[in-house]
């Protein structure tokens, strides 16, 4: 799980995933504020963008994510991401859109995709 704040800027927060192109993976996130308070999602808007390591522009996808409201629990969410015909060094980057439609960009990690050998 990666737990990131609203208002600490690092680069590579979160934890480096490793796979094997074609594997798929559920992404959990926990959000919190420059108070390590959590923050709630119930109304925002939670996606994950992943690009090709240091080429921003070269978007391979924009995951929606999925609140986990649990119980008390409201600063969860989750994506799933399929290596499926990838190979190479990714990063993703988290991207939550506020009740007031402000973006905030909280976290950031690499992703390594091995090549399969189809077998």
């Amino acid at each position: 799980m990666a737990e990131s704040s609203f208002t600490t800027i690092n680069t590579n927060t979160l934890e480096e995933v490793r796979m094997i192109a074609g594997d798929e993976q559920k992404f959990v996130y926990n959000i919190y504020n420059e108070t390590w308070t959590p923050v709630s999602l119930e109304i925002a808007t939670c996606s994950v963008e992943i690009f090709k390591y240091g080429d921003p522009s070269y978007l391979f996808a924009n995951l929606s994510g999925s609140v986990i409201l649990s119980g008390s629990v409201t600063n969860q969410f989750s994506v799933i991401f399929s290596g499926s015909g990838l190979s190479g060094v990714y990063q993703q980057q988290v991207k939550i859109i506020d009740g007031h439609g402000s973006v905030h960009i909280p976290a950031q990690g690499k992703i390594v995709i091995f090549p399969s050998n189809g077998g």
